[in-house]
């Protein structure tokens, strides 16, 4: 009797495994803070399922899913990345929106004695940190923003290259560095370590896009689509908003 009871029990955990689901969600490490908090709030809504989320740089993160990593969800700071492997037909058909957009902002350490006021202030800078430009979307746009503004040249030897653009807001925050570029939502997360002192002209840079899809070689194909489906809608809206990024889809 005991056997067969704990036989039942046994298989009905089994049941319950089976139905759960762990979705993977790769994206751009700019988005840390607000899928940290929209994840549990997802979750809370799907008991049974739990959410993984892998931030890094967007060009890092499709090389692993070009290199069979198992994602279900993957979130870009551009749509290079995107375009990329959509091209390579790794996207779910009819998944890709566009998600969020942002501003490249030019920051310098809380209290810095240099008296930067804007982007042509850097030639006073000794050194200046921006993402890789080969695989992180804040250093792309950074280096089209110097190009733009005919200071690339005079500064090349002064940069430090972060992996990501969290990188780059840590270098700046402890002092490493005299100036960085990053995102303007980025910036807003260390405010008590780091001002702003300038945004990037509007058409310095390409227009900044987060695409959002479901992978299609992602296990959770559904799912991964009620998740796109939730951050994209009014809760997941306010929620990016509230970290200072514009809504680029308006959901339902």
């Amino acid at each position: 009797m005991r056997k067969a009871f704990l036989w039942i029990v046994f298989s009905f955990l089994l049941q319950g495994a089976a139905n759960a689901a762990d979705l993977v969600v790769s994206a751009a490490a700019s988005l840390t803070n607000a899928l940290n908090e929209l994840k549990p709030v997802f979750e809370s809504r799907h008991p049974k399922d739990r959410v993984s989320c892998n931030f890094g740089a967007s060009g890092s993160l499709a090389r692993q899913i070009e290199g069979g990593a198992p994602v279900d969800v993957f979130i870009a700071a551009s749509s290079k990345q995107m375009d990329r492997l959509e091209s390579e037909k790794r996207v779910f058909p009819g998944s890709r929106i566009n998600l969020l957009s942002n501003e490249i902002a030019l920051i310098v350490p809380k209290n810095s004695t240099l008296g930067l006021k804007g982007f042509s202030d850097l030639e006073r800078a000794k050194r200046i940190a921006i993402g890789d430009p080969g695989f992180v979307p804040a250093g792309q746009y950074a280096s089209q923003t110097l190009e733009n503004l005919g200071l690339m040249n005079s500064l090349a030897s002064r940069m430090v290259y972060g992996e990501d653009v969290r990188q780059v807001l840590e270098y700046v925050a402890r002092g490493e560095v005299d100036a960085g570029i990053v995102f303007v939502t980025d910036a807003a997360i260390l405010q008590g370590k780091v001002d702003i002192v300038a945004k990037a002209p509007e058409h310095s840079h390409q227009p900044i896009v987060y695409p959002a899809a479901v992978m299609k070689d992602g296990k959770n194909h559904e799912l991964a689509k009620d998740f796109i489906a939730f951050i994209s809608g009014p809760e997941g809206r306010k929620v990016f908003t509230k970290y200072g990024f514009e809504t680029v889809n308006k959901g339902e």
